[in-house]
């Protein structure tokens, strides 16, 4: 996720100095070869040694294949027959070679494509030990099923082998669900499973009690190391689940470090292998040399294993591979925000390739949010080392591991079958043994089918079966006959029909082929609702008032929950108004992230309603399904993070199934949510993980689309006609919404809103439990406190003398380069190693851990590093501590053999560090600056404990300055005075203080209005008033940002074809104040501004005439005499008083009277009449006045142009070109008469001579 705070300075290293060179940006991912790039504590936790491979990208070989010379000769005959067709340039004969040149221009790009992924991996295929590791990894997920019922059967004889045996097949069933088809994964599941495999030499062991050498049975000597077993197949499950959550560009960036973590997991599964190997041979009496054969077996095995492990590069790796080398390595991608956002971008052309081959869609990338945010997400994850996304990423593989725990569980629970079901033999007669349910065996059977039949043959089958069944209970009524058909299903009949086909079928067929399988029949009825029939269970399918639509069981519930959704999502905006203002710009994200695709999805399903009878016999199983969704919800904590764990909450099938009912327990949470937002600051990643487990929803719908559209395409169906009968037209707007959200539609589409009234909700419930992260609120700064640890007082004597609480300053040209450092150390559990950890200043976490060595001299030298959370760079440090252990200095760097600047950290309080004159004045004068520093020091302390006003006064304005200079930051707008200022504050300013000013910037920023649109003039993104023409764009609006020369410039967009004039500046605009749902409220608030305007002109315009009419009246008295008064000019007084009662327009802030041009609220009360004058607006940036609010929309107010005198100027242009075009053609007509009469001579002359 994004940081919390931005930062300064850390984010870039410091310039060398001339003639130097930069030393290249450390980051864990690009170090080759070096152990330290992998944490000791990590390797510790698993006791292993990790060692960093080193990955090479081949160049792609030349090497012509055979269809390459083809196409090349191919080309040769084009072109020596390109002069013979010269002379048919431009005719259909040459239009059509050329498209078969440019086709096969593409075959040429595909093949040598082909050939530069396939060349480089050729060799390490060719080999006959990688062969066998490429079809182990190839055939790995056949193999799994078998080995894990072996293993079962282990299990059985030897239960302490059941924690082990129940991990390996947790972690294989999730993998199986990701299954994302990378080979190194894949490589290190075989390396798992073949270790696994060893545990199958205790079958032969039938006695588990009997006592082997040295007086132990097979349990105690493999107990221990069966337990350490199961605990690294779950760390290497959590590892591999991490891993796969990666984008492309971070497994190809972080490649080295991400293949040296996972191949440390290969190396520990092959040593519990040998582990295993050894102790059986022990138990068993196997001979030493037969033992050792094995393991040597295993170990060439291993060899040819992490070979294939480094070599396993997919074709789309190694084609941005090349990409980013050739925008200058990955240390330069990763400090250049340009090119990551090219990278993100990067779609592989071996991908879009075989898309368009097999007519599917190009995959689609999790992209959680709108915006900047992805550019951040994607530096997050850059900047963060393997280990600490692995150790981030536990606690949500935790919850997944023991979802599918309990699915396993369940799935054990569902052997006992269905009351009636068949039990399969081993040996079948024919597919239709193969079918679970008597009922469709039977019509299986008599129908002799094959393992699939066409769905609409299946269900026209289904329906005369129940027709027969009834008719044949009503003949045998009375007699003694069991009937397939119980007295209370009779009433479900009616709905197995010819009208609900459709829905019947597709209830049936998952994948939409138009075939029902033997498999399909037996998911589908094995998944019915306990105590169910089978006719019950078809009937909710089939249940709908509208014939011939699909899923119309499935359809009422879906209407059930949308009507649901629709309220919350309505209720959410109206508490839009009462969110705290520092909560502000998460719900905005999060509604614009959300809501579009749910208000796609609820707008496109055609909802039906049933009576209340029938829904009562269908709710115990709609209230089972909805508490399973909510109870594996609860299991994850509402946090989606992957495919697979969406899998794992909604199980198997199709996401059409329990889509609604899903979106609606998510948005449930998180209205409770917004109702904590109120009165209660959220933190930031709160709202923001919740949009995304959302997005994982959009993503497999997504999927299910490409999967149908494809299937269509496949059967030559037209998609669009399709999808507006499947699933009752539930993908209509999800497959093309360009007539539910153009510009035009949403001017007149009015969504339904409703009010939130507090009291009407639930009041028991805590949202504080709902909450995944802690308050905002909490922990702003954290005070170190050095608390003695039993690690501490068992450390080594150098390491116990820099143990506590240290405060210092990194320098580089400038000092100091950041804020103040603050950490506290404490030893390790290695007792020469320590390590500390804490929060800096811009609010990133960060660890250090180091160590020590002992010179020849005797001098020990500490070297440790420091790692950040989160896109900072790693920083290595080396110092010396002084004799009366005071102080430790020494230099740092960004690479571990350079170190070029210098550090200073001290023992003492940082209130008194701030007072320390910078280095350049101890060198200078070192006494002056000494006595400098005490006087200073003292001085403070007498002001700080006295609560002077003139250390008040300086501690606000230090406050107020550097967070004007953070936000100056924030804008790209510092200077190089404003470095120079910040080294100065960042020196007077403790660690406490400068995480304080960060905070206090970022909530100030919060409330500022952050619309997600940007200015169509300047192309900045829009903060604070945005600006949107009224005339100008059918299909998107035209915003503009307020700067003076946006909002007045004149431009024609050639790039926007729903805009087909120049822009001008006359143009009526609408200045919107407050953040705002673009698709949402956007039609509102041109339909306000509209009325508004013609509003505004009128009472404009009648107080015009007013003024004109009082000017010439006071006119009139001055040059006539004093009329005498009579009757009838009084009545017209009295009219002329009570016209002048109507309020003039005037400024609600200043109350002068307003005129063209000017603002009018569209947000007030339409009898309020809210005016605003242009210089105030300009002034002030929007008032508040009464109930008139700076966050009101305003339209402006001009003159109307007189468009009759403009039609008519068009119409005299137009008349005079008429005219003139009429003599040009009668011109011409003329010249033609001449010229026939020269021809009509010419021909009588002709024919004279020729007759002579």
């Amino acid at each position: 996720m994004p940081s919390f705070f931005h930062k300064h300075k850390d984010t870039s290293p410091p310039q060398p100095a001339e003639g130097e060179t930069t030393a290249p940006m450390d980051s864990p991912s690009l170090r080759v070869g070096s152990p330290d790039d992998v944490s000791r504590d990590a390797t510790e936790d698993i006791g292993i040694t990790l060692v960093t491979p080193t990955i090479t990208f081949p160049e792609p070989e030349n090497e012509d294949l055979d269809t390459a010379k083809k196409l090349d000769a191919a080309y040769q005959a084009m072109g020596d027959a390109q002069s013979g067709f010269q002379k048919y340039q431009g005719s259909k004969s040459a239009k059509v070679v050329n498209m078969s040149g440019d086709m096969l221009a593409t075959i040429k790009t595909d093949v040598n494509t082909a050939q530069s992924y396939s060349s480089p991996l050729k060799s390490a295929y060719e080999s006959e030990a990688l062969k066998v590791v490429r079809d182990g990894v190839n055939a790995l997920v056949d193999s799994l099923p078998g080995l894990i019922k072996a293993l079962d059967e282990v299990a059985k004889l030897h239960p302490f082998v059941g924690i082990a045996v129940s991990a390996f097949r947790v972690v294989v069933e999730l993998d199986l669900k990701r299954r994302d088809n990378d080979k190194k994964i894949a490589a290190l599941f075989l390396e798992m499973k073949d270790m696994m495999e060893a545990l199958l030499q205790l079958r032969s062991i039938k006695d588990e009690e009997r006592m082997g050498p040295g007086g132990m049975t097979i349990e105690g000597r493999m107990q221990v190391l069966v337990k350490q077993t199961a605990d690294d197949i779950r760390a290497c499950g959590n590892a591999c689940d991490t891993y796969s959550k990666k984008r492309l560009i971070v497994k190809v960036i972080k490649g080295s470090v991400w293949e040296s973590t996972l191949k440390g997991y290969i190396d520990l599964f092959a040593k519990r292998r040998k582990d295993f190997t050894f102790a059986l041979s022990i138990h068993t009496g196997m001979g030493v040399d037969d033992a050792n054969r094995k393991l040597s077996t295993l170990d060439s095995k291993m060899d040819a294993l992490l070979e294939f492990f480094a070599k396993a590069v997919s074709p789309e790796q190694r084609e941005l591979a090349v990409l980013v080398q050739k925008k200058g390595g990955a240390m330069t991608v990763m400090s250049n925000n340009d090119a990551l956002k090219e990278l993100l971008d990067f779609k592989p052309s071996t991908a879009i390739s075989a898309s368009k081959r097999s007519g599917e869609r190009e995959p689609l990338e999790h992209n959680s949010h709108v915006g900047e945010s992805n550019l951040d997400a994607l530096k997050t994850e850059l900047f963060e080392s393997p280990e600490l996304a692995i150790r981030r990423n536990f606690e949500v593989f935790e919850r997944k591991f023991k979802m599918q725990q309990r699915e396993l569980a369940e799935e054990i629970k569902r052997t006992v079958h269905h009351e009636g079901d068949r039990v399969i033999e081993a040996v079948t007669s024919g597919p239709h043994d193969k079918i679970i349910d008597p009922e469709i065996h039977e019509i299986w059977k008599e129908m002799r089918w094959p393992g699939h039949v066409k769905a609409r043959h299946f269900v026209l089958a289904l329906r005369d079966y129940y027709r027969q069944q009834f008719e044949l209970k009503k003949r045998k009524r009375g007699e003694q006959y069991i009937s397939h058909i119980s007295d209370d299903d009779e009433w479900a009949l009616e709905w197995i029909n010819i009208n609900r086909l459709q829905a019947i079928a597709e209830a049936f067929d998952d994948d939409a082929s138009g075939f029902i399988t033997i498999t399909e029949v037996n998911q589908f009825t094995s998944s019915r609702p306990k105590d169910w029939s089978l006719l019950r269970w078809l009937a909710y399918w089939a249940v709908g008032a509208v014939p011939c639509s699909s899923m119309t069981g499935w359809q009422m519930t879906a209407t059930y929950y949308r009507d649901k959704i629709v309220q919350i999502t309505a209720k959410m905006f109206s508490m839009e108004s009462v969110i705290h203002a520092a909560n502000a710009q998460a719900v905005e994200v999060y509604l614009e992230t959300v809501w579009k695709r749910v208000c796609t999805l609820t707008s496109s399903v055609v909802g039906i309603n049933q009576s209340d009878a029938l829904k009562e016999r269908f709710q115990d199983y709609v209230d089972a399904e909805e508490q399973r969704l909510r109870e594996g919800l609860e299991t994850v904590r509402y946090d989606i993070d992957a495919m697979d764990t969406l899998t794992l909450i909604t199980g198997p099938g199709r996401i059409e199934k329990s889509l609604f009912p899903l979106l609606y327990l998510l948005l449930k949470r998180d209205f409770e949510i917004f109702r904590l937002c109120r009165k209660t600051v959220i933190h930031k990643d709160e709202l923001w993980d919740s949009a995304d487990t959302i997005v994982w929803v959009f993503d497999a719908v997504a999927q299910r689309h490409d999967e149908l559209e494809t299937l269509f395409k496949q059967q030559k169906l037209d998609a669009a006609q399709q999808f507006k009968v499947h699933a009752s037209e539930l993908f209509d707007y999800w497959h093309d919404d360009t007539t539910l959200w153009s510009l035009t539609r949403l001017r007149e589409l009015e969504f339904i809103e409703v009010e939130y009234v507090d009291e009407q909700e639930d009041q028991t419930i805590d949202a504080m439990k709902l909450l995944n992260y802690p308050s905002a609120a909490d922990n702003l700064y954290t005070v170190v406190k050095h608390i003695v640890t039993e690690d501490d007082a068992k450390a080594d004597e150098a390491v116990r003398m820099i143990l506590g609480r240290w405060n210092g300053f990194l320098g580089a040209e400038n000092w100091p380069l950041t804020a103040m450092q603050t950490f506290c150390f404490h030893a390790s559990v290695v007792h020469s190693m320590y390590e500390a950890s804490d929060v800096a200043p811009h609010g990133t976490s960060f660890t250090i851990v180091g160590g020590y060595t002992t010179k020849e001299d005797g001098t020990v030298e500490y070297n440790f590093s420091r790692t950040y959370s989160a896109r900072l760079k790693k920083t290595y440090f080396t110092a010396t501590l002084s004799e009366d252990g005071g102080t430790l200095s020494g230099n740092w760097g960004y690479v571990e053999s350079e170190k070029p600047y210098v550090f200073l950290f001290k023992r003492i309080a940082p209130e008194i560090l701030i007072a320390r004159p910078p280095p350049s004045e101890f060198e200078e004068n070192k006494i002056r600056a000494l006595w400098k520093y005490a006087l200073t020091a003292a001085h403070n302390e007498v002001r700080r404990k006295m609560l002077s006003w003139s250390w008040i006064k300086e501690r606000r304005d230090i406050r107020k300055e550097y967070i004007e200079l953070l936000e100056r930051e924030a804008d790209l707008q510092s200077t190089a005075e404003d470095i120079v200022r910040f080294n100065i504050l960042d020196r007077t300013s403790t660690c406490e203080d400068v995480r304080f000013f960060n905070v206090i910037r970022d909530y100030r920023k919060r409330p500022v209005p952050s619309h997600l649109a940007s200015c169509d003039a300047c192309g900045d993104r829009i903060y604070g008033s945005r600006l949107i023409c009224l005339k100008c764009g059918s299909e998107y609006t035209l915003d503009f940002c307020d700067k003076p020369a946006c909002r007045h410039s004149v431009k024609f967009f050639r790039s926007r074809d729903d805009i087909t004039e120049p822009h001008s500046a006359t143009h009526d605009f609408v200045k919107v104040r407050r953040a705002f749902h673009q698709w949402r409220e956007i039609g509102k608030i041109l339909r306000n501004s509209a009325a508004g305007l013609e509003r505004a002109r009128k009472l404009l315009t009648r107080a015009a005439n007013r003024a004109e009419a009082n000017a010439a009246a006071d006119d009139e008295e001055q040059k006539a005499e004093e009329p005498k008064v009579t009757g009838p000019q009084r009545e017209e007084a009295i009219e002329s008083d009570s016209e002048s009662e109507e309020a003039e327009p005037t400024c609600i802030s200043c109350s002068s009277k307003v005129s063209y041009p000017c603002w009018y609220c569209i947000d007030c009360p339409e009898d309020s009449n809210v005016f605003v004058c242009a210089e105030c607006d300009e002034t002030k940036g929007g008032v508040t006045v009464a109930d008139h609010q700076h966050t009101h929309s305003l339209v402006r107010c001009t003159e109307e142009e007189n468009e009759d005198e403009e039609s008519d100027e068009e119409e005299e242009e137009e008349e005079d070109n008429t005219e003139e075009r009429l003599s040009a053609v009668e011109d011409k007509l003329a010249a033609l008469a001449a010229q026939m009469e020269r021809i009509e001579k010419l021909l009588e002359q002709l024919a004279v001579s020729r007759s002579s």
